[in-house]
């Protein structure tokens, strides 16, 4: 009987260890997820550092710390992001900064409040200050 009282209570003890380490790689899958699945929808479309940088800003903006996140293309900038006007153009700064493009100049800034309404707006915006700047020599 004691035999197997403690057979039962090592398989316990197992079987909760082997639920705690699965729900441990489940939420780091989850927190990988956000990150993971905001590249995958413009893999090939736009620099992989500048995706990056979009997406780790717009989750800083709403104040999340772990890359789960869900960052949407459609997602309004301000609407969901407070990001609007001056804002917007310091969220264009920094991201742009942050990456080592090339930061926009004032009159192209002044674009931002006609053509960047969205997360994929932003995108499109930022693309052409990553690219290399050809020297003509």
């Amino acid at each position: 009987m004691r035999l197997t009282v403690i057979i039962a209570v090592g398989v316990l003890l197992v079987g909760l260890l082997a639920l705690v380490r699965a729900r441990r790689l489940t939420r780091e899958s989850i927190e990988r997820d956000g990150l993971s699945r905001f590249r995958d929808q413009f893999r090939g479309r736009y620099p992989e550092n500048l995706v990056s940088q979009v997406y780790t800003y717009l989750a800083e903006q709403h104040g999340a710390v772990e890359p789960h996140y869900i960052v949407n293309p459609q997602d309004d900038l301000a609407r969901v992001y407070g990001l609007a006007d001056l804002d917007l153009e310091d969220a264009v700064l920094v991201i742009a900064d942050r990456a080592g493009a090339r930061l926009p100049r004032a009159n192209e800034l002044d674009e931002l409040k006609t053509r960047v309404q969205s997360v994929e707006d932003l995108l499109v915006y930022l693309e052409p200050y990553f690219r290399p700047e050809v020297v003509k020599g």
